[in-house]
């Protein structure tokens, strides 16, 4: 993962057994380095309040919202964290973690790294830390979720921590807790604004975590 639009295209089980991808590239092309290419799709209903279905000539097609809305939503903070400089918002009421005193000593050699994926904090005494400010973009009411897990991440690495690596795990944090889940209602033209903005993505077809984000059953 990573928004590259190279990503190999996905696959689905199909009636007979037979594996069908969603993305067909011209003969003689390296399927992996090509960029998959989003068909045009109407959608014509909704199941169980998790899938989304959609038709084309093609055949008929089962696009998992979650998966997508988190695709849509990982670019878009992918490319916000790539902007330390122009991330950082104060909290008007600081958080304060608190850590044992073997992870507070790791945490607090790892505070600059923090701040290069927005997050600000600093010593507040003992084992614990304050936090001042974090990205503006955080999921509201998800700050303090999203900055442990973050903090876990940093405790958890024994080499040198990887600022991209932290960003892209940061990306996928907000990226998850941001977007629509299962048994979310959607009107038809909330589906098609959601299959528009999936149809923009550097790489549609999967979600961050690697599954398919849209299968297709052949006509």
């Amino acid at each position: 993962p990573g928004g590259t639009g190279k990503a190999p295209a996905a696959r689905t089980p199909a009636p007979g057994g037979q594996a069908v991808r969603l993305y067909e590239p011209p003969a003689g092309t390296d399927p992996a380095a090509a960029a998959p290419v989003f068909p045009e799709l109407h959608p014509i209903g909704q199941a169980h309040g998790t899938y989304i279905v959609a038709q084309n000539e093609e055949g008929l097609y089962l696009i998992d919202q979650h998966a997508a809305h988190e695709r849509i939503n990982y670019e878009r903070y992918l490319g916000l964290f790539g902007n330390p400089g122009e991330i950082g918002q104060e909290l008007l009421v600081p958080l304060t973690l608190e850590f044992t005193p073997a992870e507070a000593k790791i945490i607090e050699r790892r505070l600059s790294v923090l701040a290069q994926a927005g997050v600000r904090m600093e010593p507040f005494g003992g084992s614990s830390f304050i936090v001042r400010s974090c990205p503006h973009w955080f999921p509201k009411g998800e700050e303090r979720q999203i900055i442990e897990e973050m903090a876990a991440w940093l405790l958890a690495e024994q080499e040198s921590v990887d600022i991209a690596k932290l960003r892209e795990k940061s990306d996928i944090l907000c990226a998850c807790r941001h977007s629509r889940k299962a048994n979310d209602p959607l009107s038809r033209r909330g589906m098609k604004a959601l299959i528009d903005r999936l149809s923009a993505c550097q790489n549609p077809v999967t979600w961050p975590h690697g599954r398919p984000s849209i299968v297709r059953i052949k006509k």
